[in-house]
């Protein structure tokens, strides 16, 4: 799945995948990135270290939370044909994780943030991956984000990190199995999109999918992290969808409308305020907002356990 933050992709992962034997939505979804960079000084010890730090989840990939072993995974990596590096050694963790949940043949569903990244670096590797782009509007992200201290603190930089992500996409679907869904369509008609995401990843449509929310990994998951994860053990919220409409001050909306007005006609969405070229201080307003209360970083400890590998290279060097 190609989805920046704050798009929905937790709600759209669970909604695909939580009843669907041809799928399997882990979440959170392994740390790939940090392990792209600490691959060679990590070395022979990067099997163990991922692993390691795979079994420290706040969902454990395996039923019953029971570790996974360096040599299990060493064992999916020959049978699949996958190298041992960060990807493969992810690709692996994920299929076992699947089959210990019963879904042997099932599909990886993954919703990592990096996913992009990783579909443009490797996209001359894939051979049987296809992706699922999850755009929403983006003054409905803006919305969401304001006042958070995660992300762009002004519009306009929002505006350009939606622009850039999406443009980015927008260039891979010109060579890659690609299919695009916007949020607010999701919500708004959930079974008419979720049946074009089947047709194009050739899986039936199953009504149950409609009913995510009382899947068991979705009220897990809510009990783990109510802060982040509470929505999914509630059925589709449509009320939140246009609420930008009535929340943004226009000053902001025309803001981000004026940095990214290309993109978003790309994608069909419409402008409300007039065309205009920004000046520098509209460029970097920012808006005076009582911070919203953060949720718990359910991953604290495989962020520690990164932060200790860092320390450690960063030493050695």
């Amino acid at each position: 799945m190609l989805a920046p933050q704050r798009h929905g992709s937790n709600k759209t992962q669970s909604l695909l995948a939580a009843h669907h034997p041809a799928l399997h939505g882990p979440y959170p979804p392994l740390i790939r990135q940090t392990f792209m960079k600490l691959s060679e000084s990590l070395g022979k010890d990067l099997l163990d270290t991922m692993t390691a730090n795979a079994n420290l989840s706040p969902r454990p990939l395996k039923v019953g939370g029971k570790p996974i072993s360096t040599a299990e995974v060493r064992k999916e990596l020959k049978q699949r044909g996958l190298p041992e590096d960060f990807l493969g050694i992810s690709i692996a963790l994920t299929h076992i994780g699947a089959r210990s949940h019963g879904l042997e043949e099932a599909r990886i569903l993954c919703k990592s943030p990096d996913n992009l990244d990783i579909a443009e670096k490797f996209h001359n590797e894939f051979e049987d991956t296809t992706f699922i782009h999850l755009i929403r509007d983006p003054r409905a992200v803006w919305n969401s984000a304001r006042g958070t201290l995660r992300g762009p603190q002004t519009p306009h930089a929002a505006a350009l990190k939606w622009a850039d992500y999406h443009s980015r996409v927008l260039e891979l679907s010109r060579t890659l199995p690609l299919i695009s869904i916007k949020y607010e369509n999701l919500m708004l008609d959930t079974e008419t999109q979720l049946k074009q995401v089947c047709t194009f990843l050739d899986i039936p449509f199953l009504p149950e999918m409609l009913e995510d929310h009382v899947s068991e990994a979705a009220q897990k998951a809510a009990h783990v992290n109510p802060g982040l994860w509470g929505n999914l053990a509630k059925p589709v919220i449509t009320s939140r969808t246009d609420a930008w409409k009535v929340e943004l001050p226009t000053h902001e909306i025309n803001i981000i409308e004026n940095s990214c007005s290309a993109v978003m006609a790309a994608y069909g969405y419409d402008r409300t305020c007039a065309r205009k070229t920004l000046t520098l201080e509209e460029k970097m307003f920012k808006p005076i907002l009582s911070p919203k209360k953060s949720a718990s970083e359910p991953r604290a400890a495989q962020l520690a356990h990164i932060a200790e590998l860092q320390n450690s290279a960063r030493s050695v060097a």
